[in-house]
């Protein structure tokens, strides 16, 4: 029984090492693990809107939106900016922009930035490509 503790407490130091060193997407995932673990102890979770959910996951659906929302997790960025590292013209940027923002994924202001939902998304979009790598 001791030797459990002991092994318990060395793994406490070691998640407080962990949770040091937590990059900020994976501190917002953890974040969410909390919020949903809370939610479930009251019941389940609350249902999928299917409507929803498909117009956001088709409006996200599109190489250079993604490239838009990659680009923007480094920094903000400026309209102009955004057109020319894409490479396209402005009524398309302006379309691809207007839809991230209508998901919540960018933030407009000054600049266009990344929302946390926007860096939520592109943490989940590593987690399914590296398992669709592992599939293969």
């Amino acid at each position: 029984m001791d030797d459990l503790r002991t092994q318990l407490e060395e793994l406490k130091k070691r998640l407080e090492v962990l949770e040091e060193s937590i990059d900020p997407v994976d501190e917002l995932m953890l974040s969410i693990k909390a919020r949903l673990k809370k939610r479930l102890e009251g019941g389940a979770l609350p249902g999928i809107d299917e409507e929803k959910a498909a117009k956001t996951l088709k409006a996200l659906a599109n190489p250079d939106r993604i490239r838009i929302l990659k680009m923007l997790a480094e920094g903000p960025m400026g309209f102009k900016e955004i057109k020319e590292t894409l490479g396209v013209e402005s009524p398309t940027v302006s379309h691809h922009l207007k839809l991230l923002v209508k998901t919540g994924m960018v933030k407009k202001g000054e600049k266009y930035e990344l929302s946390s939902n926007g860096r939520l998304f592109l943490r989940l979009l590593e987690i399914i490509t590296v398992l669709d790598e592992v599939e293969e």
